[in-house]
């Protein structure tokens, strides 16, 4: 990798890193550039602004939800299966990203300004899926295999369910040190599958 690659990749990770943090009104160009080991001319020099940067990492982040939480390929899988995969993979995805979601939905409340086109883009691929998922869900009711339930409640119903593990446990983790283990994941994703599971059960 060449010098000015690396330091303009440097620069981008700093920033990301800076952005997660702390956000965008808190992050100076000042401190991006001393966390990339540059100089502030430098970051004028690549990205021009730090308004330019932010929009290249918040859209790759909202581009990073838009793979992993709407996904849910139609493979020769019964809908239960998919539903659990569809669970799996949004609880996958919140402990790999932890800083990820609290990030998006800051900058998506407090600065609206800025992240109107992406949370539009967000609301355009949950459109998308819930029209697929609802098809699915017309099709499971047919032939008498799932309570009526409506794709927007059964997809709500997952994300607020890992989100707010994740919420709580980080009161946890202040009140009483105790990190997250793999036992504690397992534990809510078991309780979860077999809460939805249920739900759905005709």
């Amino acid at each position: 990798m060449k010098k000015e690659e690396k330091t303009e990749e440097e620069i981008l990770l700093a920033a990301e890193e800076l952005f997660l943090e702390q956000g965008f009104a808190q992050t100076t160009t000042a401190q991006i550039a001393q966390r990339a080991g540059c100089n502030s001319a430098l970051v004028h020099y690549y990205y021009r602004t730090k308004e330019n940067l932010f929009a290249r990492i918040f859209g790759s982040k909202v581009e990073l939800m838009l793979r992993n939480i709407f996904s849910f390929d139609r493979q020769d899988e019964t809908f239960p299966e998919r539903v659990i995969r569809l669970i799996t993979a949004h609880l996958d995805f919140l402990r790999e990203n932890p800083r990820l979601v609290p990030f998006v939905l800051k900058e998506i409340l407090f600065s609206p300004e800025r992240a109107i086109p992406y949370a539009q883009e967000l609301a355009q691929a949950r459109g998308i899926f819930l029209q697929h998922l609802e098809e699915d869900l017309q099709a499971e009711r047919r032939a008498g295999r799932i309570s009526d339930i409506r794709g927007e409640a059964l997809l709500n119903l997952v994300i607020t369910q890992n989100i707010s593990f994740f919420i709580l446990a980080s009161f946890r983790r202040a009140a009483t040190g105790h990190i997250l283990e793999d036992a504690d994941y397992e534990a809510h994703r078991t309780e979860l599958i077999t809460t939805v599971l249920a739900r759905l059960r005709p």
